[in-house]
């Protein structure tokens, strides 16, 4: 029995989990005079530069930054040869989270015209004018619709106009068009849906459009494609997990969740890279590994709120029935229980929050897998993408911190590594941006 089972388990197909995401550098931002400094993790100065006023946000991904101005987008600002993307009326930019590139789209969430701007360090930045490749006259591409493979290379794009998906990748000169709108994209592979009542039928196309095969199963609520793009994990709005693979007629069911009477499921997010799905309903929360395996359950008697994830997320937060949790991706396991506290951010992996606990008088917090810590009168300026460091206010000006060792002197009541002059930042900036490497 355990070397049977021990073959089922090497035999299953499981999703490797990918290492997080490191930092390379940090730029600090003055938003009021629009001074911006680029800093090594020693906070060595590399580069400055100033673009003007009305920054209101900095961008990062694949060492490479832009920022966010009124009517304009400025790639790689520390450059003399920095890109302008004009930012239409009505339009604004949204990051879509690939790890190794920065790719940002630039749109109307009522559709419009989508624009891809897509750059990473040492390699030069692409734009792609969606509507120009499609000469569309009545464009109306939603970014809330786009679906992406993992680095970047591939978008599929609802095209609310047509009804159909649009399949562009950096730097194209030739879309694909593919019937019906987008659910999953891999640079091998494009999954597709219809719903019809209570049947979807997926449509399985290879990148240049040519479709592999089409399946009938439940109406689908979101789903994975395999890091090798060899299967398609959707789960149903009735709560069943079932693959699909481009070389087989048939599906297979994988799970079915336990989901209250009367509830469906309302979204399914990919997380962890892909290798996690994090599924939604009114009154319930499930953690699903790709193979079906559900490796965490949550239920609540009122309706759940969950913050948003993204396939870089490697925790959650769920507001569970007055109790608001820290979720680990990887394991399903509970890290912390969060108090009454309003204005969540997060670091791009999800694993460390700031926030405003409000039965303290309104105390700025840190939160991760040390718990929930006051920062006494200090506010979190910046936190790193892989959860391990933050750029916290002092009465000297910002500082950088180590979280493990801030967390642990904190609550030991041992000296404060903040106050330590080696990790003063010396600048009077107001946001800090960690690069992502």
């Amino acid at each position: 029995a355990v070397a049977v089972g021990a073959w089922e388990y090497l035999n299953t197909e499981r999703d490797t989990v990918p290492p997080p995401l490191g930092w390379s550098t940090l730029v600090a931002t003055e938003r009021v005079t629009g001074d911006l400094s680029l800093l090594d993790p020693e906070l060595a100065t590399l580069s400055t530069t100033n673009h003007g006023t009305g920054i209101s946000a900095v961008l990062d991904g694949g060492g490479a930054t832009a920022i966010v101005q009124p009517s304009s987008l400025i790639v790689d600002p520390f450059s003399p040869n920095a890109t302008v993307v004009p930012i239409t009326t009505g339009a604004s930019v949204r990051p879509a989270a690939t790890p190794g590139t920065m790719s940002l789209l630039i749109g109307n969430d009522a559709g419009s015209n989508l624009v891809i701007v897509s750059a990473a360090s040492g390699a030069p930045t692409t734009i792609t004018d969606v509507a120009a490749l499609t000469d569309e006259a009545d464009p109306r591409y939603l970014p809330s619709g786009v679906r992406h493979d993992r680095t970047g290379s591939i978008f599929a794009i609802a095209d609310a106009t047509n009804f159909q998906t649009v399949v562009v990748t950096p730097g194209t000169t030739t879309p694909v068009y593919l019937p019906d709108l987008p659910l999953a994209a891999h640079p091998t592979l494009i999954v597709t849906s219809q719903t019809v009542g209570d049947r979807a039928e997926l449509g399985l196309f290879d990148p240049d459009g040519n479709r592999i095969r089409t399946l009938s199963v439940p109406a689908v609520r979101g789903g994975t494609i395999s890091a090798s793009g060899s299967r398609v994990v959707v789960v149903t709005r009735d709560g069943r997990v079932i693959e699909a693979r481009p070389d087989s007629s048939s599906t297979e069911e994988l799970a079915s969740l336990e989901i209250p009477e009367g509830d469906t499921v309302l979204a399914v997010e990919p997380v962890l890279g892909g290798s996690r799905l994090w599924v939604v309903s009114e009154r319930s929360i499930f953690l699903i590994a790709t193979d079906g395996d559900i490796l965490g359950r949550w239920a609540a008697t009122t309706p759940i709120e969950d913050e948003p994830v993204t396939i870089t997320s490697r925790c959650a937060v769920a507001h569970i029935d007055g109790t608001t949790r820290l979720i680990d991706l990887d394991s399903g396991r509970e890290l912390a229980e969060i108090g009454d506290v309003s204005g969540l951010t997060s670091s791009d992996d999800g694993c460390l929050l700031t926030g405003v606990r409000r039965d303290a008088d309104n105390e700025h917090v840190l939160i991760g897998r040390f718990g929930t810590i006051g920062l006494a009168g200090r506010r979190a300026l910046g936190l790193a993408p892989d959860a391990t460091a933050a750029v916290l206010s002092s009465d000297d000006g910002p500082v950088l911190v180590d979280t493990a060792a801030f967390a642990e002197a904190t609550q030991s009541g041992g000296p404060e590594p903040a106050a330590t002059t080696p990790n003063a930042i010396g600048l009077p900036a107001d946001l800090f941006t960690f690069v992502t490497d």
